[in-house]
């Protein structure tokens, strides 16, 4: 007597496996492509929201102090911890122009402008005008009536284009 061996088979084929391997394989690469996505629009968004967060701590500074700080070394200095409970760093890695930008646009290294060899990926403050000195708490205090805080955006933003951002007091260019 002979077996139907077909009514009995209860494996899938390796055509089978390989479709449904094929699907998988199909299904993460869309998935991991969003996710790379949404984290490089994570990493625009917090350079934006560091930003405004340093745009209040230097208006709090100004309001207190008549004045914007002095830099060191691009950092804006005193501004921890009475007006920001600490500095912002740039998120890495760097996407985009963030990974090209080098230096700031204009005419860097001439008196008023910084310097020319501003890293990329990183935010950059640099105190502008005419510096003055006021007793800040019983300290002298050289302060600045304006600054500009650069910056980069590794894609288009919202209504911000990729590339090098510069933050004044009246705003962002």
């Amino acid at each position: 007597m002979r077996r139907d061996q077909n009514k009995n088979n209860k494996g899938f084929t390796l055509i089978e496996l390989l479709v449904v391997v094929a699907i998988i394989s199909l299904l993460t690469s869309i998935a991991l492509i969003s996710l790379m996505s949404a984290r490089q629009k994570s990493r625009n968004t917090k350079r934006l929201a560091d930003m405004t967060s340093m745009n209040t701590a230097l208006e709090l500074f100004f309001a207190a102090n008549r004045g914007y700080p002095d830099t060191n070394n691009g950092v804006p200095a005193g501004l921890i911890p009475h007006y920001a409970s600490t500095l912002p760093a740039a998120p890495t890695p760097a996407d985009g122009a963030c990974a090209t930008l080098t230096h700031a646009a204009g005419a860097c290294g001439d008196t008023g402008q910084p310097p020319c060899d501003i890293p990329s990926n990183t935010y950059y403050y640099f105190p502008q005008g005419t510096s003055y000195t006021l007793n800040v708490d019983g300290v002298p205090t050289t302060l600045y009536p304006s600054y500009s805080y650069y910056f980069c955006l590794g894609n288009t933003t919202g209504d911000f284009p990729a590339g090098e951002h510069i933050m004044t007091p009246k705003g962002v260019k």
